[in-house]
């Protein structure tokens, strides 16, 4: 995997969020159409059916590999499920897993936040919430989140156009 990511800082404040489970973003969602055209990229990803999650809330969607994929075991929150956006109320935004360095710079410029059962320690650094995108601008730095953790599962980048 490449090993070299660089982030642009997010725009503005932090959304708001829960400080328990379900983890969610409670401020600063994207319109339903940039909402949309994340679910469309995510779900043409090579190898990736769009299933209910295994562990998020009602109505969240799920990157789930299939089973002919080669895939890294410690990519994935529950299942093959490396991914999950989620509904309304809180639309767009998603969890991912990620190698542990690159949750930590995505976090630290400012587009995600650890999720809260690594904040609480009951679960190893590399699960963040990324915030959900508010415009075409940040919707391009997320699916570059998305890759990343596509990339992790996987073991090499989308073949698909950003």
């Amino acid at each position: 995997m490449n090993t070299e990511a660089t982030w642009p800082a997010r725009r503005g404040p932090r959304p708001e969020t829960t400080r328990r489970i379900p983890h969610s973003q409670l401020t600063q969602h994207g319109p339903d159409a940039i909402v949309a055209k994340l679910h469309d990229w995510c779900f043409a990803l090579p190898g990736v059916n769009n299933e209910h999650s295994g562990i998020s809330v009602p109505g969240a969607r799920a990157l789930v590999l299939h089973e002919g994929c080669a895939c890294n075991p410690d990519a994935f929150m529950v299942g093959r499920e490396f991914a999950h956006i989620h509904p309304h109320p809180d639309s767009g935004s998603m969890h991912v897993k990620l190698a542990a360095e690159d949750a930590r710079n995505i976090v630290e410029a400012g587009w995600g936040e650890d999720h809260f059962l690594v904040t609480m320690g009951r679960y190893p650094p590399g699960l963040i919430m990324v915030f959900s995108p508010r415009d075409d601008e940040e919707l391009e730095v997320v699916k570059r989140i998305v890759a990343r953790s596509y990339e992790h599962a996987t073991g090499k980048p989308p073949e698909q156009k950003m």
